[in-house]
């Protein structure tokens, strides 16, 4: 009986360490939007970002690509979470190295802008 109870209460404790290890798989982003002149655009500026993850370098086969509709606040900050519309356990991180590309398209003028592409590190 008691090595039933220990071997119960070890599965039980693997159990919830493996539950309580999951991360959420979201990333948070952050942006000041700007104007042409590089000041805060206006509250209520219509933002839309678009995310794609690269496989191995800057410019590789997108692996990952989301876009997402915000609105600027009063400082110009826009503020999102990557992985929210399109899961992000699709990416095989284990594969190389992966780089964020953002693009913005600041009050639905038609054409995104790319803002660059940075490696993704831990």
């Amino acid at each position: 009986m008691k090595a039933k109870l220990l071997t119960l209460t070890l599965l039980f404790s693997m159990v919830a360490g493996y539950l309580m290890a999951q991360a959420p798989q979201l990333v948070n982003y952050q942006a000041v939007v700007r104007d042409n002149q590089g000041n805060p655009v206006a509250a209520g500026t219509l933002v839309s970002l678009r995310f794609t993850i690269h496989d191995l370098t800057a410019t590789g086969a997108p692996v990952f690509t989301e876009t997402h509709n915000d609105t600027a606040n009063k400082f110009g900050l826009v503020t999102t979470q990557i992985g929210s519309v399109n899961s992000l356990a699709i990416v095989s991180w284990g594969t190389g190295p992966k780089y964020l590309q953002v693009e913005a398209e600041i009050n639905n003028t038609g054409g995104y802008v790319s803002m660059g592409a940075t490696e993704l590190i831990s």
